[in-house]
C-alpha cells in the first residue's frame, strides 16, 4: 500500500536552487525507474518535471538541479507514495553496484573503502556530501545537502541514506546493519519502510541526518570479486597490476599502490612511497634504475585503466573519471584525448562495435 503523501514533503522553493547546479542523468534515471515501478507513467513524469528524455541516454549528461527536485515532487504526486526517495536510493545503489565491485578490488577492509569512498559531488552531482566521523563505539555517516533549504525535506535525505545503507551492508563479508538513524525532517505518518531500511531506532527532527554503524566493522574484510579473467576481449583486470616485468615485484607493488590511491585525487610520489613503506627518495631511485619516472608511470597506468574501464559497459564515463582520480569528467576527457586521440565516449562506441 502506498504511504500517504505528507504536506511538508518536497516543499523546496525553486528560487533557493542555483540555476547552474545540476545532477548526472544516472540520478534522474534511478528516480524514474523507481517511480515507474510504483505506477507512475514515464511520459507524465518527464512532462511534469520538464526533462528532455534525449538527455537521459548517457549517464554522464547533466540535468538541472531544479528539474531533479521537480521530478521528485511529480513522482510523489503521481505515485501517492512519500517513500519514493527511499526506492530511488535503492535503485541508485543497484545501478552503481559495478563501481562498488571495482572498489572492492583495490580495498582490503571497510576502513580502506571509507578512505576512498566516492564523492557524492563527483558521482551524483551538485546535491551534497556524505561525511564519516567517529562516535564512540560507532561510526556516524552524515548527509550534508548543499542546498540548505532542503535540509528538512525527505527526498534527498532518504535517497542518499537509503543508497548509503545498502552500499555499506553489501561490501563486507560480514553484515553491517544500521544501528540507529537520525533524520532532520518531521516524523511521517507511516514509518514502516524507514524502519525496514534503518531499523527501529530512528530520531526525527534531528539537527543532521545520519546513520550509525558499529565501529568494529571498520576492520571487516571486503568481498573480493574475481576479475582474474576477462570477457569480450577485455584486458584481465589482474594483469594491470603486473607492470612491465611480472618477475620484478617492485612493479606490482607500485601499480597496486597507484591504482588503490588514484580515486583520492591529487596523487603524489609522497602518497605512493608512504603506502609502499619507503621514502620518496628511495621510490625515485627505484624508478630511475628502471629508466622511468613517477609522472610517466601514473600516466601509463591511468591510460591502461581508462581503456579497461571504458571497454566495460557497466562502468560509466563518470565512474571511470572518479576511479582514475580526476576532479571531473571534463578533465578526464581532455587527458584521454591526449592519450588516444579521441574522446572517451567515442572510444566506447568503437569498442562496442569492435
Amino acid at each position: 500500500m502506498p504511504s500517504e503523501p505528507s504536506a511538508s514533503v518536497f516543499s523546496t522553493k525553486s528560487a533557493a536552487i542555483p540555476s547552474d547546479w545540476s545532477v548526472y542523468a544516472a540520478s534522474i534515471n534511478s528516480l524514474l525507474l523507481a517511480a515507474e515501478q510504483l505506477g507512475a507513467p514515464r511520459s507524465d513524469l518527464l512532462v511534469g518535471s520538464g526533462i528532455d528524455e534525449t538527455l537521459l541516454s548517457a549517464p554522464e549528461n547533466r540535468i538541472s538541479l531544479g528539474q531533479y527536485f521537480k521530478l521528485f515532487r511529480t513522482a510523489e504526486q503521481l505515485t501517492g507514495n512519500s517513500d519514493i526517495a527511499l526506492y530511488a536510493g535503492r535503485v541508485g545503489y543497484l545501478a552503481g553496484l559495478n563501481l562498488q565491485l571495482y572498489m572492492a578490488t583495490i580495498c582490503h577492509s571497510f576502513r580502506d573503502y571509507l578512505n576512498l569512498m566516492p564523492s557524492v559531488l563527483k558521482m551524483w552531482g551538485d546535491i551534497g556530501e556524505v561525511k564519516i566521523t567517529a562516535a564512540g563505539d560507532l561510526i556516524r555517516l552524515e548527509w550534508r545537502p548543499l542546498v540548505t533549504a532542503t535540509s528538512n525535506d525527505r527526498f534527498l535525505t532518504d535517497a542518499m541514506l537509503a543508497a548509503s545503507a545498502a552500499i555499506v551492508d553489501s561490501l563486507c563479508v560480514m553484515p553491517v546493519p544500521v544501528r540507529s538513524a537520525a533524520l532532520t525532517y518531521a516524523k511521517p505518518a507511516n514509518t514502516e519502510f524507514l524502519q525496514q531500511l534503518f531499523g527501529n531506532t530512528i530520531e526525527f527532527g534531528a539537527d543532521v541526518s545520519c546513520l550509525y554503524f558499529d565501529r568494529s566493522s571498520l576492520d571487516f574484510p571486503l568481498v573480493k570479486q574475481n576479475y582474474q579473467g576477462a570477457q569480450g576481449g577485455l584486458v584481465p583486470f589482474a594483469d594491470l597490476f603486473d607492470g612491465k616485468d611480472p618477475s620484478d615485484k617492485f612493479w606490482s607493488r607500485l601499480r597496486q599502490s597507484i591504482v588503490g590511491l588514484l580515486p583520492l585525487g591529487d596523487l603524489s610520489m609522497k602518497d605512493v612511497s608512504s603506502d609502499m613503506n619507503m621514502s620518496s627518495r628511495s621510490l625515485q631511485r627505484h624508478l630511475q634504475q628502471r629508466g622511468t619516472c613517477f609522472r610517466d608511470e601514473v600516466k601509463d597506468i591511468r591510460s591502461q585503466l581508462a581503456v579497461r574501464y571504458l571497454a566495460d559497459p557497466s562502468i560509466s564515463v563518470t565512474d571511470t573519471a572518479f576511479l582514475l582520480g580526476y576532479s571531473d569528467q571534463g578533465a578526464f576527457s581532455n587527458a584521454f584525448k591526449s592519450w588516444h586521440s579521441c574522446a572517451p565516449s567515442e572510444f566506447r562506441v568503437k569498442a562496442t562495435l569492435a
